[in-house]
């Protein structure tokens, strides 16, 4: 399948054969942007880079249908399981909060594309940001005039918009109180690494991390909640709820041990490439695309020097 060369570091490939079936519409794209020989000289050859770019940014609204689909027509019981959130741990590797998030982050980014917006949310984080007031009762937010504030801000100020940029604007009263966590020698080794290679901020990337594992691991909420805006068009409830006699026993946590560490770390390395797309669209606009010194100190990822890392609950 692949030739013994590169073409601008992508290896070289001429049969998408051994693709998966959704691999090949992938190959098709890698098809027009290099394996054409006039591609980098035609007129519309921008348009084209641009159109595949952007179809590929916005593949979450697709990916959080395909998910409602699922979820809503309980096509997860094809393959026997029970529950929609036994599907997500098991079949997608995800919680089912994570899955819940994509998507009311497609039906955000939706539901602007349908009000005309052409410019969206370009990740799961932001789209989920921007929705996330509407979860308040009796709140009097308008998500177009929203956007469109966020989308002027941007413009007129010439600055990228960002999953931090929205919760500015959308949740200016939501209070982020400091803390002073100390971490090993070996895990803040691991993080500047992390954080270096991917051009994060060494103290966004550490609060991405915890957040998202606090979230799934204390919130026996999290599956009625995003059940919410199913629960009036289903006559047939899921078994998935806050009843559960998993959520019974233990409102701490509803997986097994060995399944909640494997479902963090695929939602974190999710929650890394959706970070990643804020910082590499702030270094485009600037015209800086070099990796940048990730900041940090030897204390650890927050002031307060060397330590014991605490342990997750067991």
């Amino acid at each position: 399948m692949s030739g013994l060369f590169d073409i601008l570091g992508f290896t070289n490939c001429f049969d998408p054969s051994d693709f998966p079936g959704w691999g090949e519409d992938i190959w098709y794209s890698y098809e027009a942007l290099y394996l054409s020989s006039d591609f980098a000289h035609s007129e519309n050859c921008l348009e084209r880079a641009e159109y595949i770019s952007t179809k590929a940014t916005y593949s979450y609204i697709e990916e959080g249908m395909a998910y409602n689909a699922i979820k809503v027509y309980k096509l997860y019981k094809k393959l026997g399981f029970k529950s929609f959130k036994e599907y997500c741990v098991q079949r997608l590797k995800k919680t089912a909060w994570r899955v819940g998030q994509i998507i009311e982050a497609a039906r955000t980014a939706w539901n602007l594309m349908v009000n005309g917006f052409e410019k969206l949310p370009s990740n799961v984080s932001q789209a989920y940001a921007l929705y996330e007031p509407l979860k308040k009762k009796s709140c009097d937010y308008d998500l177009e005039t929203a956007w469109q504030d966020i989308l002027h801000t941007s413009e007129k100020e010439s600055k990228p918009i960002t999953t931090m940029s929205i919760e500015a604007t959308v949740s200016p009263d939501k209070k982020k109180m400091g803390s002073k966590i100390k971490l090993p020698d070996d895990v803040m080794a691991v993080l500047r690494e992390t954080a270096k290679k991917k051009g994060q901020n060494l103290e966004d990337l550490a609060a991405e991390i915890i957040t998202e594992y606090f979230a799934v691991e204390y919130d026996p909420g999290l599956d009625t909640e995003i059940d919410d805006f199913t629960a009036e068009n289903s006559s047939d409830s899921d078994t998935e709820t806050a009843s559960e006699p998993e959520l019974k026993k233990n409102k701490k946590g509803c997986m097994l041990k060995s399944q909640k560490i494997q479902v963090w770390e695929a939602d974190l390395e999710a929650l890394i490439q959706e970070r990643n797309s804020d910082v590499f669209n702030n270094r485009a606009t600037t015209g800086n695309l070099s990796t940048p010194e990730a900041p940090c100190s030897d204390k650890g990822a927050f002031p307060g020097g060397e330590g014991q890392l605490r342990e997750p609950p067991s």
